[in-house]
């Protein structure tokens, strides 16, 4: 995998992970457990070829990972980030974030909307000062779904990228975010 892909699906998960973790304390919008498929579009460098395809992943989610990416996402966001606002309305969550990484000041707004339990779309649009990778600005469209109980063999936090499957509960051990 490229290094500026890999930074993008980095930052994207730090920013979104950041905007949700404010919400945390809000009336989060609950989604349904299971399995839950993940579309990412990007506009950026390498999504700027013709025919560019989303990222698309899969994860298996319940109540204690939700919880566990709120809380990694609330510890990163303190690290790396001066502002980090959230909120809900209805079916809408709105964010703003402003993070250091890599020398770069990230500027980040978003807007998910729930459609339901088992469906959200995000959009989020971001200005690197001064460029990270390359990259000015970034806008990202995820798309989100419940598709079943998760597989056979998949434990809650597992989640498969680009046929790379890890588990984000053991992640966020290893990384002593959990105590």
């Amino acid at each position: 995998m490229k290094t500026e892909t890999t930074a993008k699906i980095v930052v994207a998960a730090i920013l979104a992970a950041g905007s949700a973790s404010s919400a945390l304390a809000q009336n989060f919008p609950k989604i349904k457990a299971g399995l839950w498929e993940n579309s990412v579009l990007s506009d950026g460098a390498t999504s700027k070829k013709a025919g560019a395809e989303p990222i698309t992943s899969t994860m298996c989610i319940d109540d204690t990972v939700m919880e566990q990416m709120m809380k990694m996402g609330q510890g990163m966001s303190q690290k790396m980030c001066s502002k980090n606002t959230t909120q809900v309305s209805g079916n809408k969550m709105t964010g703003s974030v402003e993070c250091k990484m890599g020398g770069s000041t990230i500027t980040s707004t978003s807007t998910t909307t729930f459609n339901s339990d088992t469906s959200y779309r995000t959009e989020s649009k971001s200005v690197y000062t001064p460029p990270l990778y390359g990259m000015k600005e970034n806008t990202t469209v995820s798309n989100a779904k419940y598709v079943g109980p998760c597989k056979a063999g998949m434990k809650p936090g597992d989640i498969n990228t680009m046929g790379i499957t890890m588990n984000i509960l053991d992640m966020n051990k290893a990384m002593g975010a959990q105590k």
